[in-house]
């Protein structure tokens, strides 16, 4: 009986839970957003308001190649190939629990997403905006 007891406070210690929030990326202000006008606001306005842009999509070939020349280090501004802006803020809850036979972990994510599109005038032609994490439970 002393062993079966023993076995099983030794199951009970080795399981566990977690909880945890996640937060990825700069918060995208709805306040800037409503600032950004088509045909006005130029592309180092952008860059001043949100930073260096993010991609959302898996890195591309451009990417590759900065990263392989090291040439990160000049502004995103003076890229000609740098027409789209692209931004995102995720924010979520993790949890889960772990035990010697069974294991089960669950993420709710969100995200929003700013998508900046500029013209040869370095000036905004169109953007786009999906606020995900209005949606987060």
């Amino acid at each position: 009986m002393t062993k079966l007891v023993m076995l099983l406070t030794v199951v009970l210690l080795l399981g566990g839970c977690f909880l945890g929030n996640l937060k990825e990326g700069p918060n995208i202000s709805e306040e800037m957003i409503s600032r950004i006008k088509p045909g006005e606001t130029t592309k180092k306005e952008i860059i001043d308001w949100f930073g260096p842009p993010q991609n959302y999509i898996s890195p591309g070939v451009f990417n590759q190649i900065l990263r392989e020349l090291d040439v990160t280090k000049e502004p995103p501004l003076y890229y000609s190939f740098a027409n789209i802006l692209s931004y995102q803020f995720t924010q979520g809850k993790v949890r889960g629990i772990f035990l010697l036979v069974f294991n089960y972990a669950e993420a709710d994510l969100r995200t929003d997403h700013l998508v900046v599109f500029i013209d040869d005038n370095d000036r905004v032609e169109y953007y786009g905006f999906k606020k995900g994490t209005a949606e987060l439970r």
